[in-house]
C-alpha cells in the first residue's frame, strides 16, 4: 500500500474478469447489454436524428433522463422526492426556453414577404 497523508491507500487493480468469462449467462448478459441495447440503440438513434432539427433532437435527447424515471416509477414502483421534482422541472423549464429562443430567431431571420430562399428550421431536410 501507499501512504498518502498518514493513511495507507491502495493502489487500483483491475478486477477478475474470469467468473463473467466463464459462466454463458453472465457473457451473454455483458454481450446482449453492449450489443443490443446501447451499440444498436445509438446507431438507430443517429440514424434517425439525422432526419430531425438540431433543436428537436436536442429535446428529445434532453428529456430522455425524464422518460427513464417516468418508465423507472411504472414498471419499478421508485419514488421521488424533491431534487428530483426540481430537476425534473429544470429540465422542463430548458426545453420550453430552447423552443422560445427557436422560434423567435426563426421569426427574426424570416421575412414573411420575401421568397428569397428563407427555411424555417421546423423543416424536414431534403434528400
Amino acid at each position: 500500500p501507499f501512504i498518502l497523508h498518514g493513511e495507507s491507500v491502495f493502489p487500483p487493480r483491475i478486477p477478475d474478469f474470469a467468473p463473467i468469462l466463464n459462466s454463458p449467462s453472465a457473457l451473454g448478459g455483458v454481450l446482449y447489454t453492449g450489443l443490443i441495447t446501447t451499440a444498436l440503440a445509438l446507431w438507430v438513434e443517429s440514424i434517425a436524428f439525422k432526419r430531425v432539427p438540431a433543436t428537436d433532437a436536442s429535446i428529445i435527447l434532453t428529456t430522455e433522463p425524464l422518460f427513464a424515471a417516468a418508465a423507472g416509477a411504472v414498471t419499478l414502483g421508485e419514488t421521488f422526492v424533491t431534487s428530483d421534482y426540481v430537476g425534473a422541472s429544470l429540465i422542463i423549464g430548458a426545453c420550453i426556453l430552447a423552443v422560445l429562443i427557436e422560434d423567435e430567431a426563426s421569426d427574426e431571420s424570416c421575412d414573411p414577404y420575401d421568397d428569397s430562399g428563407c427555411v424555417p428550421p421546423r423543416t424536414w431536410p431534403e434528400g
